[in-house]
């Protein structure tokens, strides 16, 4: 009779074990970590998140009632939550004119003003706005989710697989699909 060798089976497992990545420990890493890359709705509109930037383009309608807005954030995260600054927005809603907002964002030295968080603005399913920063709120941790409270009472359920919910405090739920991972 023939003994099968469990070196060879330990060996694997071990490599197979240390090789994968290890998922992200803190809620700020996770939230950053599952947020990053381009996202897209099923409306066509893309969003893209980088470690201190997102980015959105939407429209929606016709030339003659057309629903637009482009936009750009400074962003970061914490273990509290997601603190945003819009520094560019192109805004138009069908029947109005275009809502165009630019902030300076360059000192002297060419670099960017950086966002100065105030965590203590973070509180657990609240979103505050603060001298021009949003601060979305962690409601809810999980293996596999995190759920922020954004503003006038709606929440986004952000996935580790790459989808997140939009859920207005109106009802419904939107999703969005991550395509391009960074």
């Amino acid at each position: 009779m023939k003994r099968l060798s469990m070196f060879p089976l330990v060996i694997s497992f071990l490599l197979i074990f240390f090789s994968c990545s290890t998922p992200p420990s803190d809620v700020k890493t996770k939230l950053a970590e599952w947020r990053k890359g381009v996202w897209v709705l099923p409306d066509g509109s893309y969003t893209i998140f980088t470690d201190t930037h997102y980015f959105v383009l939407s429209a929606s309608g016709d030339t003659s009632s057309p629903n637009i807005y482009c936009g750009a954030s400074q962003i970061q995260f914490h273990n509290k939550g997601m603190a945003r600054k819009q520094v560019i927005r192109f805004r138009q809603f069908p029947g109005r004119k275009l809502d165009f907002f630019v902030e300076a964002i360059l000192q002297s030295d060419t670099t960017e003003v950086p966002l100065k968080m105030d965590t203590t603005q973070f509180a657990p399913n609240t979103c505050n706005i603060k001298d021009g920063i949003i601060y979305d709120s962690i409601s809810e941790i999980k293996e596999n989710y995190i759920l922020l409270t954004t503003c006038n009472g709606d929440h986004e359920k952000i996935y580790s697989n790459g989808v997140s919910v939009y859920l207005p405090a109106g009802g419904g739920e939107f999703y969005a699909f991550r395509i391009e991972r960074f």
